[in-house]
């Protein structure tokens, strides 16, 4: 069952060493998830995790 709610249109190309991307797919194959899928899942958990943490945007910030 896929973790995006939203049609995920955008599409990014990454370079990544033999090794992570080995580990990406055990971990993808562990959790039953595509490697596109788990990859996704692991960036919204790390940038919203972050983005929460964030002070809230000033009313100037608010404005644009």
């Amino acid at each position: 069952m896929p973790n995006c709610p939203l049609k995920c249109l955008e599409s990014i190309k990454l370079h990544l060493p033999e090794e992570l991307k080995r580990d990406l797919q055990d971990l993808a194959m562990q959790e039953e998830r595509a490697v596109s899928e788990y990859i996704r899942v692991v960036l919204q958990l790390h940038v919203y995790g972050a983005k929460a943490k964030l002070p809230p945007p000033s009313p100037e910030e608010n404005a644009r």
